[in-house]
């Protein structure tokens, strides 16, 4: 769909989770040159209504494709428009490895590291690279000042928060990246799942308060006695449907990875205490 003049969001896949939407793609075309944001899954059902889409849109060339992060919703289906189009692919430094490791097969096939600040004129839109850690090590954010238009990836989502892996990202980093967006004060965001959030301001405030109740959640649970994941998912997450205990476990782990980061907790085997 179009989502305003010049900027295209392709949702197309399967959910990652049950009730969870597919990822987004966008497609940002100025008078000159087009950029592409993400490119999905990799399969070849997708791939073809992605390029199917590509061509409706028309307008000027690909100059570009942006992978924001290495996880396969978003860099999956790189390879394939990259062979399709030969469009250049471009991610933070941080993410080559793990990009052209998991998702290329080993080849290597980045063009250009990428490492927050560059610009690229489409003619009329301008496209800047904002480092966004936090969700990855590596993660990045795309924005249009023209449109005050943010690209936020996983890092900012209107239906959900965020899950972070404690072996990909930080969540100390998320912080500062959810501090960062405040500052950039888009009009729109536009998130790797789901639809936009046009209060930007309201959406960051809620996200950054729902992660400070959240530790202080998790320095209560570890103060009453939970000391493993399990227990202290048990205590802060209480009636989760068991789809997602998993999830809510590793969030759990990256919570303790921050507060252990701060000199707050320390780790022996599974158990885990406050210092």
């Amino acid at each position: 769909m179009e989502l305003e003049p010049g900027m295209h969001q392709m949702a197309i896949g399967r959910e990652p989770f049950k009730g969870f939407p597919p990822p987004n793609a966008f497609l940002v075309q100025g008078t000159d040159a087009s950029v592409l944001i993400d490119a999905g899954y990799d399969n070849p059902g997708d791939h073809a209504a992605r390029m199917r889409f590509i061509e409706e849109a028309g307008g000027p060339p690909l100059s570009e494709l942006v992978i924001t992060h290495r996880h396969a919703d978003h860099g999956g289906g790189a390879m394939a428009i990259h062979r399709a189009t030969g469009v250049p692919m471009a991610c933070h430094a941080l993410e080559r490895e793990a990009i052209e490791t998991e998702r290329f097969g080993g080849e290597q096939a980045i063009a250009r590291e990428l490492q927050g600040g560059e610009s690229t004129d489409l003619g009329g839109l301008t496209i800047e690279i904002v480092f966004a850690p936090g969700h990855t090590h590596g993660c990045l954010a795309v924005y249009v000042p023209e449109r005050g238009a943010l690209f936020t990836t996983d890092t900012v989502m209107q239906i959900s928060t965020t899950a972070i892996r404690a072996e990909h990202g930080s969540l100390a980093r998320y912080g500062e990246t959810l501090l960062k967006f405040q500052e950039i004060g888009a009009r729109v965001l536009y998130p790797g799942h789901g639809g936009p959030a046009y209060d930007p301001a309201a959406r960051l405030r809620l996200l950054i308060h729902h992660r400070e109740r959240r530790e202080q959640e998790l320095l209560e649970a570890l103060a009453g006695g939970a000391s493993t994941p399990r227990e202290l998912r048990e205590k802060i997450y209480v009636g989760l449907p068991e789809v997602r205990q998993g999830i809510a476990e590793r969030q759990v782990v990256t919570g303790l990875a921050k507060l252990m980061e701060e000199g707050h907790a320390k780790q022996d085997g599974d158990h885990y205490t406050l210092i």
